[in-house]
């Protein structure tokens, strides 16, 4: 578990979008745009998660959701700040604001993306589907996966 005094997690905001919009582009080699972010600030059914240490961004956690669905778009940590429970940190924050307003979340991740299938489902999500050609560069199924909060 994240049990550091020099690390925190709090919103994005206007001032974090750009750091972590950067963060993301060492984790992905196709990332969504600052922009998509930036706008999503103004959502108020999008939220983001930064865990930050030292003033930079580490860890990153966006969700949307309609109705009581939440659906999870992006967890990322960077490599060298893996496995240290910044994720399960995240997604217990993101949990929280998200009681008693979603009751199910739904994500989709590359099929060979075997870490992140495993937290996935160390989190209680399961597998409910898959989207064949879902992603390019190389081209790959999605796994559909989901949980209930």
């Amino acid at each position: 578990m994240m049990q550091r005094a020099d690390r925190t997690i709090l919103p994005m905001t206007e001032e974090t979008v750009h750091a972590a919009a950067e963060m993301l582009k060492q984790c992905f080699k196709a990332p969504w745009s600052e922009s998509v972010y930036r706008r999503d600030l103004a959502d108020p059914q999008s939220t983001a998660l930064l865990c930050m240490e030292n003033g930079a961004v580490i860890g990153f956690l966006h969700c949307s959701y309609v109705l009581d669905e939440l659906t999870l778009n992006t967890l990322a940590v960077l490599p060298e700040y893996r496995r240290q429970g910044i994720a399960r940190a995240l997604w217990a924050a993101m949990c929280g604001q998200m009681r008693g307003i979603c009751t199910v979340c739904y994500l989709e991740v590359r099929e060979s993306n075997f870490p992140a299938r495993t937290l996935y489902e160390s989190l209680g999500f399961y597998q409910n589907g898959c989207r064949p050609r879902y992603y390019s560069d190389p081209e790959e199924a999605a796994v559909l996966m989901q949980t209930t909060l």
